[in-house]
């Protein structure tokens, strides 16, 4: 009896040694750039799949650039935050109505993101701004279509302060994105490598 079951427990001892020596080789097939990337940016995007999910879904439905997208939240890459963006009222509600996600909150990063994807294709074919203008995509995110006509005459220094933050951050996310090695295909990929 013990014998029939050492023999039928060899087949998977062997199995159990073949996949564990193909996990020792990973390193040899995917070549160290591709496994850990030295930028902190792609490292807290790698960390925290739901942003780059997120970010990645934003870029493909609305255009609206991933660095972009990414700037315009108030939390840095990988913080924790209870609000990630604080639309104008009016905005949000016309969202809600446009998007039907009626139970969306500014406190979940898809919504956040899909959120501002819409409001930066609102902002593009009313406003005429382009998807690359980040800054002027934060003030209209900021103080909705018509507050980005009223800014023209009424200057708000803090604002644009923080406009102009947002602009060195999607330029600072941008030269980062070059770093992160295949970061589209990683995104809602049903395998990703254990950063």
């Amino acid at each position: 009896m013990q014998r029939s079951m050492f023999y039928r427990s060899i087949p998977l001892c062997l199995l159990s040694a073949l996949l564990l020596q193909g996990c020792s080789q990973i390193a040899d097939v995917v070549p160290e750039r591709f496994a850990k990337p030295d930028n902190p940016f792609c490292r807290g995007l790698y960390q925290n799949n739901d942003w780059l999910d997120a970010a990645v879904a934003t870029e493909s439905h609305w255009g609206l650039p991933l660095h972009i997208a990414l700037a315009e939240l108030n939390m840095p890459v990988g913080t924790d935050a209870s609000e990630y963006i604080q639309p104008p009222y009016a905005d949000w509600e016309e969202y809600r109505l446009a998007s039907e996600n009626w139970s969306g909150s500014v406190a979940e990063i898809d919504t956040a993101l899909d959120y501002l994807g819409w409001h930066a294709q609102m902002a593009s074919q009313r406003n005429d701004l382009a998807m690359n203008d980040a800054g002027k995509l934060y003030i209209a995110s900021r103080i909705g279509h018509g507050g980005l006509r009223r800014l023209e005459y009424h200057p708000d220094p803090v604002l644009l302060q923080q406009a102009e933050q947002v602009e060195q951050r999607a330029e600072q996310y941008r030269e980062d994105l070059k770093s992160c090695p295949r970061i589209r295909e990683r995104a809602d990929s049903f395998f990703r490598w254990p950063w």
